[in-house]
């Protein structure tokens, strides 16, 4: 059990009780910080979600930024007097290294990618609405997951709807991304914590597959998740990304209830229509991420492929093939080429005969 923080004049930050640690719930731990400067609320902001999110132990995280466990946790905790400034300037600099470690191998910047990491930039930088439609198989999740990843520890919110959801359902889905406790929470609490957190930190809120509230549950649940997505960015001032497929569109601006939308609709100062297919350069620049040319004339086979594929089904559905073809080579002790991409292609379809 926690209890309520009382001020602790000589660090500057807010104390907690002696038994919590780095287990403290994030709208706890960002009492502990309120006081601090906005620079070092930020630096340790990075290193509790970075170990919440990635389930790290202290100790793990304590070795990742060259300090104790239990220095970690007194800082944590708000009891830490042995000079917090010169510790968050320490942990600043091991954040940058750290940071110019952790790379996603498997992420390509795409021009949808560079397009999207714009609007995800601005409506945190501005504290805006942007709403974001396009067809399934584009990449839209993809580069969601990825801005989160880069741009995460506390900053950046992403949920995806899931099937079926109950708005309540929605609601601690939403509690446990941000690391709000809802055990012995009424939903009303929740809702209060969760715009409380929102409020500290210029953060970002990134909903995908927004289409599901619509397509899969009631009209009026769909409604009140808008409505209280709505709510979160009017009383917090928060950035709010919503993504889904044209669906979305179809919804807020010409359903049967845009009426009851229209309020949500109104605070969306993006509304963009992602492209529906890639440019060729990204095209070029998945091929050449896999140590392969653009197929020519020689390999007819592959370029019938490739082009059936992203007519039906997209970029997703041909970095799935493509990493099959690479296994193929891999398995072969061979260097990958297009023959592996068409066999493995083959083989697969053969599968479904």
């Amino acid at each position: 059990m926690t209890t309520e923080n009382q001020d602790t004049p000589q660090t500057g930050l807010r104390s907690v009780h002696a038994g919590l640690n780095y287990r403290t719930s994030a709208d706890n731990f960002e009492r502990t910080i309120a006081e601090l400067p906005e620079d070092q609320q930020e630096t340790l902001r990075w290193w509790y979600f970075h170990g919440k999110e990635n389930n790290l132990s202290l100790a793990k995280l304590a070795g990742l930024a060259g300090i104790s466990s239990s220095t970690f946790s007194l800082i944590f905790a708000g009891k830490y007097n042995a000079g917090l400034d010169k510790m968050c300037d320490s942990l600043a600099k091991a954040r940058m290294t750290l940071s110019e470690r952790v790379e996603n191998p498997d992420f390509i910047m795409t021009a949808l990618a560079k397009r999207m990491f714009a609007v995800f930039d601005r409506a945190r930088a501005l504290q805006t609405v942007s709403i974001l439609w396009g067809v399934m198989g584009v990449g839209k999740t993809v580069v969601a997951k990825e801005y989160r990843r880069r741009n995460n520890h506390g900053r950046t919110i992403y949920i995806r709807c899931g099937a079926g959801m109950a708005f309540g359902q929605f609601v601690n889905h939403l509690a446990k991304a941000m690391g709000v406790t809802s055990k012995n929470r009424g939903q009303h609490e929740i809702r209060d914590k969760i715009i409380s957190l929102l409020r500290a930190g210029q953060r970002l809120l990134i909903v995908d597959e927004l289409h599901q509230i619509f397509l899969t549950t009631r009209t009026d649940t769909a409604v009140k998740i808008a409505e209280f997505l709505r709510e979160c960015h009017d009383e917090s001032d928060c950035g709010l990304v919503l993504i889904g497929t044209e669906v979305v569109k179809r919804e807020l601006f010409t359903g049967a209830h845009k009426e009851a939308l229209e309020q949500l609709v109104d605070r969306g100062t993006l509304q963009i229509p992602l492209p529906p297919k890639p440019t060729k350069q990204d095209i070029r620049a998945f091929f050449s991420h896999f140590n392969l040319q653009e197929p020519g004339e020689n390999h007819a086979d592959a370029r019938r492929i490739v082009s059936d594929i992203l007519t039906t089904s997209g970029l997703r559905k041909l970095t799935l093939h493509l990493k099959d073809g690479k296994a193929a080579a891999t398995k072969a002790g061979e260097t990958y080429h297009w023959g592996h991409f068409v066999q493995a292609f083959e083989d697969l379809q053969s599968l479904s005969k």
